[in-house]
Formats: structure tokens, C-alpha cells, sequence
């Protein structure tokens, strides 16, 4: 079985082709950490510090708005990463929040030390380009399918894309990032496979 900095180092190669030593400073920010289901990583109105790397289990990051109801905007479950780059590049009071799903294991590093470490490495500054590309592609098609797609073929793509998580995230939770009531993702679920929108 590998081990967690194995994990890490097979993960941010798949980005950029990172050399050893490379790979060597990047772990040596990392601390290994353990969150309870249901635990937040990060609250809105708090200060961001913290990136992680999901080793074990599902983490998502939301905004719950003035009534208290939750929009999420996405899940990391393992080899992912996680943690809110709009609040880390922002320096002010956080919008998002990070809570674990399940039991989850992460490697955590400071934001502030990797972008320095960035800053004196050609290849990691790469890594970093490369995991934000990832990201803005990752953001940019969510935009769309929020505002050009129906709810069903929203849910259609999430169970092509994610076979193995909708049965891992609650109806409340999975509707939240769907943009769909509850009810309306009960009545997708019960739709036989034939009368869902194409895949």
C-alpha cells in the first residue's frame, strides 16, 4: 500500500513531471490530518490558510447563504485536491465552506509556504499553473451546465461522470450542487434508465 506522500507524488505528477527533489520540498510542507464526518475544514468568515490533498473519504466546499440554505459548488474525494483558492488569493474574511462528508484523512499544507515554494521552483510553479487551469476548466463547465442545461441532464452527466460518489452523498447535499430541490432529484432517481436524458 502506498504511502501518503507515494499517494501525493503519483497525484501531482499526472500535472506536471516533477523530479524528485521537487517532489521532496512539496511533501515536506505536508501534515497529515483526520476529520470526523460532518467536521468543516473552513467556515466563511474565517481566514483561509490551508489547501489539502483528500488521502481517505469526500470532502465538499459550499456557500450557505443569509437563510442558512447550502449551495455546493463541488466534491474532492481521494487524490483530489481541496480547499478554496478564491478566499487563499483573496487575503479576506472567507465566503466558503469545506466540510468532510465522511471520515476523511488529508495531507494539509499552508498556502502561503507552497506559493513561495512555487516561486523558487520551475517545476512546481508549473504543477501550480496546471492545477489552476484544471480548476478554471473545472469552474467554467459548471457554469454551464448551471445555466444551459436542464436539471435532468444536469443529473444525467453527474452519474456518467461520478458513478462511484452519487451513492455517497445525501439527496439534500447531491440537490444543493445540482440546483434542484430535493424532491426533484427523488423524482430523477425513480425515473427509469430509459426515460433520463440521453448519455
Amino acid at each position: 500500500m502506498p504511502t501518503p506522500t507515494e499517494e501525493l507524488a503519483a497525484a501531482v505528477r499526472r500535472f506536471a513531471p516533477l523530479g524528485d527533489e521537487a517532489v521532496a520540498a512539496l511533501t515536506a510542507l505536508m501534515y497529515v490530518r483526520e476529520f470526523a464526518a460532518g467536521d468543516w475544514l473552513l467556515q466563511a468568515g474565517q481566514r483561509a490558510q490551508w489547501g489539502f490533498f483528500v488521502l481517505q473519504g469526500l470532502l465538499r466546499e459550499c456557500y450557505i447563504d443569509a437563510q442558512g440554505e447550502e449551495h455546493t459548488r463541488a466534491f474532492a474525494d481521494a487524490g483530489r485536491f481541496s480547499g478554496s483558492l478564491l478566499d487563499l488569493l483573496s487575503g479576506e474574511a472567507s465566503l466558503t465552506w469545506v466540510q468532510a462528508l465522511e471520515p476523511t484523512r488529508v495531507l494539509s499544507f499552508r498556502y502561503a509556504e507552497f506559493d513561495a515554494l512555487c516561486a523558487r521552483s520551475p517545476e512546481l510553479n508549473t504543477l501550480a499553473r496546471r492545477l489552476a487551469e484544471r480548476l478554471y476548466v473545472r469552474k467554467a463547465r459548471r457554469e454551464y451546465e448551471l445555466l444551459a442545461l436542464p436539471g435532468a441532464e444536469r443529473y444525467a452527466r453527474w452519474c456518467r461522470e461520478h458513478p462511484l460518489l452519487d451513492a455517497r452523498i445525501s439527496r439534500r447535499v447531491l440537490a444543493s450542487y445540482l440546483g434542484i430541490t430535493p424532491e426533484h432529484l427523488s423524482r430523477l432517481r425513480r425515473a427509469p434508465r430509459a426515460s433520463r436524458p440521453a448519455e
